[in-house]
């Protein structure tokens, strides 16, 4: 039964979930749906917009959720707008409940100078790549480091993303907690795993901008397209921003004629597409996670990445690595993964195996322990002691947990 007390209620803001789904989005919603599914004396009041209504709406949520609806203006498809009024709503929900746990899903909807919170910080990519954030860059270098100062404890979904933490902001070890996010596409039937069978396409998944470096795939791409067979598929939601990287990598039409572009594409068609493709190629200069390789790994997809930031503690040695800083490098890289059968054998095998570590369900547990230590101790952490993984039946041991 629902019983709202200070001492045993969270308050979650995940307002941060829209229509459009992006990396924060997909972490928010997993994270609810798998707390969920645990057994906890802790009650929850989540915070939504309107928007994520039909995501919402699919999970079964026990006694002890309550869910408050907002309007969409405040979703991240509304893009700064959105991203502004979701931070001031944020801080209204705040004093609303100024004796509560408040978790705030992400960096950008923090609470200014309140110590009872909970945040996780997806990355500090606009501190380290200015020109690329100039409006996110003030956000972080001003607002964000003093909501952090007086935060009772910070989430981040990599230990390097850790590291940059304490650092850049000067943060005890102990507030910081390192949680590896899970792949979604982890919940495949054996008819998807069975399918060995390739067609001849790249496969790039995410946003179109200068961080995630697509430019340097499209010209790589263009310097060994008449050598292969394959097709570029691209999996985004703005295919104004591709066109305009098409265009500044000024490629010819032939070039052009064999990019496919893939909008709004749902988590079922994101699996077979993944499951059939020769590769994905992931060029990012820089990422607090990084979603698509191990979503492309849980479907039998070997994948090249760049060999940046987090990125080699996520994918180990289940990659093919490159640098996004040297186009030739990549085109190097897709060439040898198509003509090397072997390579592509072993890299496939062991991405299904470095994946199995990657799971929400794990990630959840983990959340939920902070919840129960942060409320059950008035000053977190009381002692300097490690939160042990308690794994659930039949379970693989994750990939990396833990301060």
């Amino acid at each position: 039964m629902f019983k709202q007390d200070p001492s045993n209620t969270v308050i979650i803001n995940a307002t941060n979930i829209g229509y459009k789904f992006h990396g924060i989005g997909v972490y928010s919603l997993n994270i609810l749906k798998e707390i969920s599914k645990l057994k906890t004396d802790l009650n929850f009041i989540v915070y939504l917009n309107k928007s994520s209504k039909s995501y919402i709406d699919e999970i079964n949520y026990p006694e002890n959720f309550r869910l408050k609806w907002v309007s969409s203006i405040i979703s991240p498809d509304k893009k700064f707008k959105g991203h502004l009024l979701r931070l001031i709503y944020s801080n209204l929900i705040s004093f609303k409940y100024r004796n509560y746990l408040q978790f705030n899903t992400s960096q950008l909807e923090i609470n200014f100078f309140r110590s009872n919170q909970i945040v996780t910080v997806h990355d500090v990519i606009p501190l380290l790549f200015r020109k690329y954030h100039k409006k996110q860059y003030f956000y972080f270098k001003l607002i964000l480091k003093y909501g952090l100062i007086n935060a009772r404890y910070i989430l981040t979904p990599s230990y390097h993303s850790k590291d940059m933490l304490m650092k850049i902001f000067n943060l005890q070890e102990e507030r910081v907690k390192a949680i590896h996010n899970g792949a979604n596409t982890l919940h495949l039937n054996s008819v998807h795993l069975t399918v060995r069978e390739k067609d001849n396409y790249i496969l790039y998944v995410g946003r179109i901008n200068q961080m995630k470096n697509i430019g340097a795939l499209l010209t790589a791409y263009s310097m060994i397209y008449k050598k292969i067979n394959h097709d570029l598929v691209v999996i985004s939601d703005d295919k104004n921003s591709l066109e305009r990287e098409i265009n500044k990598a000024n490629l010819n039409d032939e070039v052009v004629q064999r990019i496919i572009f893939k909008e709004n594409v749902n988590e079922e068609e994101k699996i077979k597409i993944m499951s059939r493709a020769s590769m994905l190629v992931s060029p990012t200069l820089y990422e607090g996670f990084g979603l698509p390789p191990i979503e492309a790994m849980a479907c039998g997809c070997p994948v090249i990445v760049s060999n940046t930031s987090c990125i080699p503690e996520v994918c180990g040695g289940a990659a093919l690595y490159i640098d996004p800083y040297n186009t030739n490098s990549i085109a190097t890289a897709i060439v040898e993964l198509i003509e090397n059968e072997n390579l592509r054998a072993k890299l496939i095998e062991r991405g299904l195996t470095r994946v199995r570590g990657f799971r929400w369900e794990f990630s959840a547990m983990e959340h939920l322990r902070v919840f129960e230590n942060v409320l059950a101790y008035k000053a977190f952490p009381v002692e300097k002691r490690e939160l042990v993984f308690r794994g659930l039946p039949g379970s693989v041991e994750p990939a990396g947990f833990g301060n």
